[in-house]
């Protein structure tokens, strides 16, 4: 008896020590804060209480230039007022994370500035690259849901509609675009945060009722264009920050306490509520995605 009690007291102290070792050397793996960028639809206090959860030092969020409105923004450079973009050549941003609806190259909402040469990615990153060597820009992909929504306020989610429109998105497009200008650059100046593909997983999860305490798929969605409710923010910004850092959000004790997101002129709404299970599968979600997406930038994916 005392022998078995002896092994198995080795046996615990031998896993409390395997864990305390890789717990440490997961700490001392913490990348290098940046100077961040937060850009149009981009929800930078979720994303920075991720980066405060995943204790990054260094870290720090810096004012973003003004590019007018996403639907000026990829229209080329020339569409941007003189001198709003100096803080990006000067080298006093470090990150550019940037979400807008028209993510994806398109010759209409893009105005046929597409290539490596015209399009407003590539020219943000040639004037990064100026004067910082650490430059990159995180690019994140959007989908847009397809549904009703009434005047009463209660929404209708059409998901087969959704996802054919997710399809038909030109995301190859925007991945041959990222590749050029990281070769024209010698390093992955560009990446891109999956995180219309993270959202198809959980819009999954919640038709499939496999995602706790949300049974209608239009509930991730405070409006049917921009807005999305907490749970999916929450899940954007896990994407985000993992490929900003190329860090795992899986098993972060996350809170998004005070943060807030609001439809334009309307009332805030609080990320508070997100249950630990909830958060627990977001995270998985979200590290699933991203460490497998090659152009998110994880070392590790193929």
């Amino acid at each position: 008896m005392f022998r078995m009690r002896l092994i198995a007291c080795l046996v615990s102290v031998c896993g409390f020590l395997a864990w305390s070792t890789n717990a440490s050397a997961q700490e001392s793996k913490r990348p290098e804060g940046a100077r961040v960028a937060y850009m149009l639809l981009v929800n930078g206090a979720a994303a920075d209480a991720v980066v405060k959860s995943a204790n990054i030092e260094g870290h720090k969020s810096v004012d973003s230039p003004y590019v007018g409105t996403w639907h000026s923004f990829v229209k080329g450079l020339d569409q941007i007022q003189k001198g709003r973009l100096d803080p990006v050549e000067q080298g006093k941003i470090d990150v550019m994370m940037i979400a807008t609806l028209a993510c994806y190259p398109n010759a209409e909402t893009w105005k046929n500035h597409l290539g490596l040469e015209d399009s407003t990615l590539a020219g943000f990153a040639a004037l990064g690259v100026k004067n910082n060597p650490k430059f990159r820009i995180c690019w994140q992909t959007y989908i847009w849901p397809v549904g009703q929504e009434r005047k009463d306020g209660t929404k209708t989610l059409d998901v087969a509609a959704t996802k054919k429109r997710a399809a038909g998105e030109p995301l190859k497009e925007l991945e041959k675009l990222a590749d050029a200008i990281n070769e024209k650059h010698g390093r992955k100046v560009v990446l891109i945060s999956p995180v219309r593909e993270a959202t198809l997983k959980l819009l999954d999860m919640v038709v499939d009722g496999k995602f706790p305490g949300i049974t209608d798929p239009a509930d991730l969605w405070l409006e049917f264009n921009m807005h999305s409710h907490k749970h999916l923010l929450a899940l954007t910004a896990y994407c985000n920050v993992a490929t900003m850092y190329g860090i795992s959000p899986v098993g972060l004790n996350q809170s998004f306490k005070g943060v807030t997101y609001a439809t334009k002129g309307g009332k805030p709404h609080l990320m508070d509520g997100i249950t630990d299970e909830q958060n627990a599968i977001l995270q998985r979600i979200a590290w699933e995605t991203v460490s497998k997406y090659r152009l998110a930038g994880i070392a590790s994916a193929k």
